[in-house]
């Protein structure tokens, strides 16, 4: 408490020094080569009256102005200790920020390695599909290329039997003769009857 009221003191003094300097500084240097006794007489009051202003200012407003000095320094401190705790907090912020960021680069690579992971099971899946998918297409083929076969096959033999018919019939009026013709008679008689 002595320290601030030696402090507030010295701030005082410190202003009288400041305001004399200030009051006086002007006339002082124009009153070098005046001989006239008005500028004297008016410096005299002009120190006089700073005096009785300074000591009234002592008197009665130090203890008004240390209070308002005290109470600007308790602000200050209040206002520091506020920002230094908005500092803590901004802090708090930051490290819990860092960290969701750290977090959500983990599961950023945990959600890419699980895509990763499940874009080659589905190709897997899609190319095994492809595979059986082929292979049924593979097999209908060969079905439909045997039964096509098959059916040329039958159509060619039909064919074939069909021209062996035509030539048979061709040839064979004139290749036979009547005798060919009674035997052939005879032996169908004959088969028709051993039945």
């Amino acid at each position: 408490m002595k320290h601030l009221d030696k402090i507030g003191g010295i701030f005082f003094y410190l202003i009288a020094m400041v305001l004399s300097l200030h009051f006086l500084g002007y006339d002082a240097l124009a009153a070098e080569k005046s001989s006239n006794w008005r500028p004297m007489y008016d410096l005299i009051f002009r120190w006089i009256n700073f005096g009785i202003i300074v000591f009234v200012i002592v008197k009665y407003g130090k203890t008004p102005i240390m209070n308002f000095l005290r109470g600007q320094k308790d602000k200050l401190a209040q206002e520091i200790n506020r920002l230094e705790n908005e500092k803590e907090e901004a802090k708090a912020k930051i490290k819990e920020t860092l960290k969701a960021v750290d977090d959500s680069e983990v599961r950023f690579s945990e959600l890419k390695d699980r895509i990763i992971q499940q874009g080659e099971k589905k190709k897997a899946e899609i190319i095994e599909s492809a595979q059986n998918h082929s292979k049924i297409m593979l097999e209908d083929a060969k079905r439909r290329i045997g039964f096509h076969f098959l059916q040329a096959k039958d159509e060619f033999r039909a064919e074939m039997i069909d021209r062996a018919m035509d030539m048979a019939m061709e040839r064979l009026p004139k290749e036979i003769t009547s005798e060919d013709n009674d035997k052939f008679t005879r032996l169908f008689l004959e088969s028709s009857l051993t039945e």
